[in-house]
């Protein structure tokens, strides 16, 4: 009789390796995680872990992978409606608000930093989690930003530039923090209150209609 191929691993325990594996990778970094601390984050065998992904790059692969297939781009809803905003302080607060809600959540700034910190080890895992997260984002940040400039509401040559320039204002101090400090926490409600503030302000002075 021939040997019988193993059953098929059910996509429950798939998903529970993988959440499990987020939190084992950060907090160890790749060369440091083991098969055995991520089968045992996972409540699962170390077989069981082999069969899923095949090994520990099987298994970081996936991860990576399935985290850019849940990124979803909260800015594409908001073109339509910088078409209906009042003001331009209200389009840009809006943008603003929603920009640092997506970028400064804890699960985005951890996989943010598991990623840069293997994007030399895994440079195609890296194009594929910025192509998905952030170019998507910049993009439809764009898009907003020539619709205000098509109204008269900002004053915006290149929406491109200006939504990497947006972005930065925005993401530089809080997400770099947690990225060097790693136990640093998400900025509290008046400091990111103030940060938005400050770059909602800055924004709109250098892109002013006449």
């Amino acid at each position: 009789m021939g040997h019988k191929s193993p059953p098929e691993i059910p996509q429950e325990k798939r998903q529970q390796i993988l959440d499990s594996a987020l939190g084992v990778f950060v907090a160890n970094g790749y060369v440091g995680t083991s098969t055995d601390q991520l089968a045992a984050a996972a409540s699962v065998s170390k077989q069981t872990l082999y069969r899923a992904f095949g090994d520990k790059q099987g298994l970081f692969a996936a991860l990576i992978h399935a985290a850019c297939d849940r990124v979803h781009d909260p800015f594409a809803p908001l073109i339509a409606r910088m078409e209906d905003v009042t003001s331009a302080e209200a389009a840009v607060r809006m943008l603003a608000e929603q920009f640092a809600a997506s970028i400064l959540s804890p699960d985005t700034q951890q996989l943010r930093r598991l990623v840069i910190a293997e994007a030399g080890r895994f440079p195609e895992l890296g194009r594929l989690y910025w192509e998905h997260g952030f170019v998507r984002m910049l993009e439809s940040i764009a898009q907003c930003l020539a619709v205000l400039d098509r109204r008269s509401l900002l004053r915006v040559a290149d929406p491109h530039v200006s939504a990497q320039q947006f972005a930065g204002m925005l993401l530089w101090i809080p997400s770099n923090r947690i990225m060097f400090l790693g136990t640093a926490p998400t900025p509290g409600t008046q400091e990111l209150g103030a940060i938005i503030n400050d770059g909602v302000d800055v924004f709109l002075r250098a892109h002013r209609t006449a």
